[in-house]
């Protein structure tokens, strides 16, 4: 089954001349019998197969994919994806969006609620939580993270997937990257004993920050990379983003 590519639009522009128009301001001229041509647009809009339509419609079927106007349907792929089982710890505006971004599309994702073991955790901090996160981490689960430094949210990356960086990857990093390790390391250490509350954020804010977690658990529930496997995800006061690429580690092979 396929259908028209989002931003791709089939249409009569005058007697027999038809028009595809492309994303980007691009238009193809597609000449043919309106009522041959409305047969075949028709097929596309029902998900029809166009090779049976015969081999005019087969011709323009190959034409329409070359030019990446045709795609599968994914509603056929999804309904035969088993829906990932996702835990989500914290509480705030950013745990609730989520949730409604989940519900949204609960063939792909459902948010677990009990003592079953999930395909992946998401943690929702109001501050960076190493212990927790280290904890989580070994459990070898995939893990989404979110936290508040007073100034921005930062999101990911999702440790999906054996390219992605995982926590220890990303605390890795951190640690080579200050040059006041030992101040680094006491801060960790004072929020790890702070009780935890509710993450604040703006709606605004935390729209953002769950819809960037609810993109990354769908490609991954779908089979599909990605977007923030190895990329740490800054939303600042006013609303602008930062990415930060975050590299897996280096292998060690031992001797």
């Amino acid at each position: 089954m396929t259908r028209l590519a989002p931003g791709y639009h089939l249409y009569a522009t005058a007697p027999d001349s038809w028009r595809l128009a492309e994303p980007g301001g691009r238009y193809q001229r597609i000449d043919g019998p309106d009522d041959r041509l409305s047969v075949i647009a028709n097929a596309i809009s029902s998900g029809t197969d166009l090779a049976s339509l015969g081999p005019d419609a087969e011709a323009l079927e190959q034409q329409l994919r070359h030019r990446g106007a045709l795609i599968d349907d994914p509603a056929r792929t999804e309904a035969q994806v088993t829906p990932k089982q996702v835990r989500i710890l914290g509480r705030g505006a950013v745990t609730d969006a989520l949730q409604l971004a989940l519900d949204a599309q609960s063939g792909l994702v459902q948010v677990l609620i009990g003592d079953a073991e999930p395909d992946a955790v998401v943690s929702v901090e109001p501050w960076f939580r190493d212990r927790h996160w280290t904890g989580l981490a070994a459990s070898g689960i995939p893990l989404h993270r979110c936290h508040d430094d007073g100034l921005a949210l930062f999101v990911g990356p999702f440790s999906a997937g054996p390219h992605a960086a995982s926590y220890l990857d990303y605390r890795g990093r951190r640690r080579a990257a200050d040059p006041l390790l030992d101040e680094l390391e006491g801060l960790w250490t004072h929020l790890d004993g702070l009780p935890t509350v509710p993450l604040r954020a703006t709606p605004g804010r935390a729209g953002i920050a769950a819809a960037i977690i609810a993109a990354d658990l769908f490609a991954w529930a779908s089979g599909t990379e990605v977007p923030n496997a190895t990329t740490e995800v800054e939303i600042r006061a006013d609303g602008l983003l930062r990415y930060h690429p975050v590299l897996p580690l280096p292998a060690v092979a031992s001797l």
